[in-house]
């Protein structure tokens, strides 16, 4: 009886180790950093010929969900003006245009988690990003005529040591795709 008290003692204290430790793994596991990675480029079109060059100089800024919610609400007002059946596609281009340069005034006054520029490749990387939630990556240019660029993925919720490597188009709508 004694042997099988012991034996079973000894099983519940190997058991209650290696929960300890299983727990201990998942909580380095939720907070070990992710990365964010990309390039952004644009498809154009020069004497005839396709070619997609990257954007340089390209402020990208790397936003917590929450942070990006005034941004979100004028991508919404675009979209919503898009969807009417019956409007002006002069009015919706004005509407969109007034919408985007407002996007482009309102990016560099919200609480960014960390920003940085394009390449001469067009590359750009956050690293340490605390996992387990999602972000907005939206960068943002003056064109050469003047014109805003702005550019915007929306990521889904990062893993703990995910490396998200993401391509920003400038040829994408700046209302933005969602990348699962």
């Amino acid at each position: 009886m004694r042997k099988l008290l012991a034996c079973l003692s000894w099983f519940g204290m190997l058991g209650g180790a290696a929960l300890h430790a299983g727990q201990a793994m998942r909580l380095v596991e939720e907070v070990s950093p992710a990365s964010v990675r990309g390039h952004a480029t644009v498809y154009e079109t020069i004497n005839r010929k396709a070619a997609t060059n990257p954007v340089r100089d390209l402020k990208v800024y790397l936003l917590a969900s929450e942070a990006a919610k005034p941004f979100e609400e004028l991508q919404n007002k675009c979209r919503r003006v898009m969807r009417q059946p019956k409007a002006d596609p002069v009015q919706i281009y004005q509407l969109c245009e007034i919408a985007l340069n407002q996007a482009f005034q309102l990016v560099p006054t919200l609480p960014a988690l960390a920003t940085t520029k394009t390449g001469a490749d067009g590359s750009f990387a956050f690293d340490n990003v605390a996992a387990g939630r999602p972000y907005h990556v939206i960068g943002i240019k003056s064109s050469e005529d003047g014109s805003p660029i702005v550019i915007v993925v929306k990521t889904s919720r990062l893993r703990a040591g995910e490396r998200l490597n993401l391509e920003l188009s400038e040829n994408a709508s700046w209302t933005g795709p969602v990348v699962e």
